[in-house]
């Protein structure tokens, strides 16, 4: 622990490394940490408390590799990145949060969890594999509390959002068998762009409060499109090109203006069902 910023570099080598770094200063700027472990089965874990503008860069090679990250305060930066199997990451962010992180390989698990502060927000989440995972949580407090960009490439692929509340936007694109996608956005302007393409993909959005717009499009058969809307000024376009598509399209708007919604389905045994009002 110290009143000034402090700076680490650490590189390990071989199999079973493990690092544990903790930096605090006091509410001074500018930590940084740099792990890189190259080798099976290792261990990093980074806690940076305190000071505003801590960075953290992980990079693990090898397989059943394991990172854990927490940023506790203003203007955080993370750059993540596994190559292999069985990894898992970990992010806990606090104050104006960022999160960026990669993994490669399969059977991957991502957690991000933001409790941001007013006007921050982020996250992008790249995976690439099979059996991937990636929840993110952002809750925030008034205003900016927004975005996430979700990749899932590989197969059984499953994401959970939850973004509460804001200028909130999601875009995800999930490409392989059998994913997952479910979202839900507390919402001050909402946005949740989309795409799917595969077989057996599920979507489901559940979107709060003003401003949702939503589009998603999906390419494969079996897919599943279940989108609630809440809120004033709801829109949505869904599109599906495959075999026995479903779309449920649910427009609460209450008092606001009519909703407006756009689907097309291309296919064998699509079926749609709209409520507006």
């Amino acid at each position: 622990t110290s009143l000034q910023p402090t700076h680490l570099e650490l590189l390990q080598r071989g199999m079973g490394n493990q690092a544990t770094v903790y930096q605090a200063s006091d509410y001074n700027f500018g930590h940084s940490a740099a792990v890189v472990q190259l080798g099976d089965e290792n261990v990093a874990e980074v806690v940076q408390a305190d000071g505003n503008g801590s960075q953290a860069t992980i990079h693990q090679q090898g397989a059943r590799n394991i990172h854990r990250v927490e940023q506790l305060f203003y203007a955080n930066g993370l750059e993540s990145r596994t190559f292999g199997t069985n990894n898992l990451t970990e992010v806990t962010q606090n104050g104006a949060a960022t999160a960026t992180t990669q993994q490669i390989g399969s059977d991957n698990r991502i957690t991000i969890d933001q409790n941001v502060f007013a006007y921050g927000g982020g996250v992008t989440v790249d995976q690439d594999g099979a059996f991937n995972e990636a929840a993110v949580t952002q809750v925030g407090g008034r205003y900016y509390t927004g975005e996430v960009n979700l990749t899932q490439v590989g197969s059984a692929n499953s994401a959970q959002v939850v973004q509460w509340a804001g200028f909130s936007n999601l875009t995800f694109s999930q490409d392989g068998i059998g994913n997952e996608l479910t979202a839900r956005q507390g919402t001050r302007t909402g946005t949740i762009r989309g795409s799917s393409a595969g077989n057996g993909n599920r979507v489901n959005i559940d979107q709060s409060f003003d401003g949702p717009v939503l589009d998603i499009a999906q390419n494969g058969s079996a897919n599943e499109i279940d989108v609630v809307q809440h809120a004033a000024y709801g829109a949505a376009s869904i599109s599906q090109t495959g075999d026995a598509n479903v779309a449920v399209l649910n427009q609460l708007t209450e008092f606001a203006a009519p909703p407006s919604a756009a689907i097309i389905q291309n296919g064998t045994g699509n079926s749609t069902s709209i409520t507006q009002r």
